[in-house]
């Protein structure tokens, strides 16, 4: 017999979610086979069977949260009889009927009645017949669906069970849920949903007051406005527990750096021209970072637990990825050694893995060095929190024409200029240091040809 157990899948994760059984009870499942579709605080990802048996018992159910190290789920012998086949885990043969008097007969359906409720109510194992009868009926718990499109579709009140998905394997994901949504008339979707759900809403509780208390007279005046409390989604409160983390525990300063971009612009459009995938600007930057921190390897380091400072030998470069949920921030690995192309072609499909709530946990975790771009959004420049255990990260804003002055004060022309800023450790770093990585990456985009070797 074998445990299966939640299982960690990335820097900080701390519980899971089951999503959806990809077996049932008393099936057989070969080891290194998918058995369950788990939800962790930045993606969906499927489990393997690490043995392979019989599943003789599903512990916790879809929609379940438990921390990582707990029993999920068993594998037993393929030899021995399943509490699935045979109705319950501890009958025994018998060589003739056995009469029960009414009285027995009553309290074992009290027992029976008492502990189908108990299960129910999620504070006892149910029996291996109930649990196999919940878990067959609602099918729409084995739909393979993002945690973006799960949301979204509770949210539009769309039944998931009526969606075709797109995605890989057939996955529902984000889009397949804004089509089907276009397709029906107004007010056609599934009232499944029509009340706020109850997990994601906090009804607010009026406590009466105890009898004989005297309560305070509130003054007259205007109420504050309504609204509701919303239960975040668990990768914001992921979020909101690194970022404290890091705000807490690491000691920011900031470098600010204004880069001109008019030949990285031409050396883009040159790149382009042929139709092929094409290379952005933050393409370019990541590649800039990744033979800035070659030559500046104090910026590639962390400071560990124990008060040492580790700097790594290659540059995992994460790349921040806005989505509905929060943020993501996908590696881009052993980016020093890496051409400008496989660094484009890498990253393109890193951005839509995280869209899609395709990412493993390999894909996050282990960055050296993060990147964060919003000039796409129209944001002239911003400062960014450091991604721990990493040592600085650099916020990107965007491009603008600006008015330049030559060196001799008199002439005066229009060039792209790009302000970029080093959010920076200052137990690792000084202010020395973040402005000879942010020169580098300077030298780099204003001279980008020496980016193509």
């Amino acid at each position: 017999m074998a445990e299966v157990r939640m299982p960690k899948m990335g820097d900080g994760m701390e519980e899971g979610t089951i999503n959806s059984w990809l077996k049932k009870e008393g099936e057989h499942v070969n080891s290194g086979e998918p058995l369950a579709e788990v939800e962790t605080d930045k993606a969906n990802v499927e489990i393997s069977a690490y043995e392979s048996g019989v599943l003789t018992k599903i512990i916790v159910q879809v929609g379940q949260t438990v921390p990582i190290g707990e029993i999920i789920a068993v594998i037993g012998d393929a030899a021995a009889p399943t509490a699935a086949a045979n109705g319950s885990a501890s009958s025994k043969p018998q060589t003739a009927p056995e009469k029960k008097s009414a009285n027995t007969t009553e309290k074992t359906s009290e027992k029976t009645s008492a502990t189908s409720t108990v299960s129910a109510n999620g504070n006892a194992p149910a029996t291996a017949a109930s649990q196999t009868e919940n878990h067959s009926v609602p099918t729409a718990e084995r739909i393979k669906i993002s945690p973006l499109a799960r949301r979204m579709a509770s949210e539009m009140k769309i039944d998931v069970a009526r969606v075709s998905g797109t995605g890989p394997a057939g996955r529902i994901v984000e889009r397949d849920i804004k089509a089907f949504s276009n397709q029906q008339p107004a007010g056609t979707q599934s009232a499944v949903a029509a009340a706020p759900e109850p997990s994601r809403v906090m009804p607010t509780v009026e406590t009466p007051a105890a009898p004989g208390r005297i309560t305070p007279s509130v003054p007259s005046g205007p109420t504050a406005a309504g609204g509701q409390d919303i239960k975040p989604s668990k990768m914001r409160e992921a979020i909101a527990r690194r970022t404290v983390q890091s705000k807490q525990n690491i000691p920011h300063f900031y470098v600010t750096m204004a880069i001109e971009m008019d030949r990285a612009l031409a050396l883009l459009k040159e790149l382009n021209a042929d139709g092929a995938s094409k290379v952005t600007v933050n393409d370019l930057i990541v590649k800039s970072c990744a033979v800035a921190l070659g030559r500046v390897p104090e910026v590639n380091a962390t400071w560990t637990a124990e008060g040492i400072i580790h700097r790594y030998a290659e540059a995992h470069i994460g790349v921040a990825v806005g989505i509905e949920e929060g943020l993501i921030i996908p590696v881009v690995r052993d980016c020093q050694t890496k051409t400008l192309r496989q660094i484009s072609e890498e990253a393109k499909q890193l951005i839509g893995k995280a869209r899609n709530g395709q990412l493993k946990p390999e894909d996050y975790s282990g960055g050296t060095f993060s990147v964060s771009n919003l000039g796409m959004m129209g944001v002239d420049e911003f400062i960014a929190i450091i991604n721990p255990p990493e040592a600085a990260i650099l916020a990107i804003g965007g491009i603008n024409r600006e008015p330049v002055f030559a060196p001799d004060g008199d002439t005066m022309t229009i060039r792209s200029k790009m302000k970029v800023s080093l959010s920076a450790d200052h137990r690792l770093l000084d202010g020395v240091i973040a402005a000879r990585f942010l020169q580098e990456v300077k030298k780099s985009l204003e001279s980008p040809f020496s980016l193509l070797s």
